[in-house]
C-alpha cells in the first residue's frame, strides 16, 4: 500500500491537466474560427495579448503539476498538488476567465470584453493591500485602529485600558512555578 496517496495524486493531476488543456484549447480554437475564419473583422493582436496570461498559467501548472513517470511505471516526481488553495487556485481562475471572456467575445462580437482582465490585477492589489495592513497592525505600526487610540490618549491623558478579572488572575498565576503531576 506504500505510495497509494502518490498514485492518487498522479492520477488526479493528470486528469486535471487533461481537462484544463481541453477546455482552453477548445475555447481558443472556437474563438479563432469565429473571428478569423468566418470573416469577422477583428484584429488578432488583442487575441494574442489577452491569451498570454492564460497560456502562462497553463505553462506554470504544467511544469509544476505534471507528474513524471519512468517507462517501468515508477513515479519519479509526483508534481505539485493541483487541488491546493492559493496561487494554484489563482492560475485556474485566470484560465477560466480567459475561456469565459473568449465565449462572451464571440457572443457579443467584440474584443472590448477582454478589458475586464483588469479585474485580475485590481483583485491582486486589493488582496495585497489587506495583507500589508494586517502586517502593519500586527507590528503595531499604524492602521485605522492605532490612529483612534492616539486620539483617545490625547483627550484622556495616559490612561491605560482596564484589565479584566481573568487577565489579572492570569498575571498573578504567571509568576508561580507550574507543577505537573503524572
Amino acid at each position: 500500500m506504500a505510495g497509494q496517496s502518490a498514485k492518487k495524486q498522479v492520477a488526479s493531476n493528470n486528469k486535471i491537466l487533461k481537462e484544463i488543456h481541453r477546455i482552453t484549447w477548445v475555447s481558443l480554437g472556437v474563438f479563432a474560427v469565429f473571428n478569423f475564419a468566418v470573416g469577422r473583422p477583428q484584429n488578432y493582436k488583442p487575441f494574442i495579448i489577452f491569451s498570454i496570461p492564460a497560456l502562462l498559467s497553463i505553462y506554470t501548472l504544467e511544469k509544476t503539476g505534471r507528474p513524471v513517470v519512468d517507462n517501468s511505471g515508477k513515479i519519479v516526481r509526483i508534481g505539485q498538488d493541483l487541488q491546493q488553495e492559493g496561487l494554484t487556485e489563482y492560475f485556474f481562475d485566470i484560465i477560466y476567465l480567459t475561456v469565459i471572456f473568449n465565449l462572451i467575445s464571440i457572443v457579443f462580437n467584440t474584443t472590448k470584453i477582454w478589458w475586464l482582465y483588469l479585474v485580475v490585477p485590481a483583485f491582486a492589489c486589493y488582496k495585497l493591500y489587506g495583507l500589508v495592513n494586517a502586517g502593519r497592525q500586527l507590528l503595531g505600526g499604524g492602521g485605522a485602529s492605532t490612529s483612534g487610540a492616539t486620539e483617545n490618549d490625547g483627550q484622556s491623558g495616559s490612561k491605560q485600558p482596564e484589565k479584566s478579572k481573568r487577565q489579572l488572575k492570569m498575571e498573578k498565576r504567571g509568576d508561580k512555578p507550574k507543577v505537573r503531576y503524572r
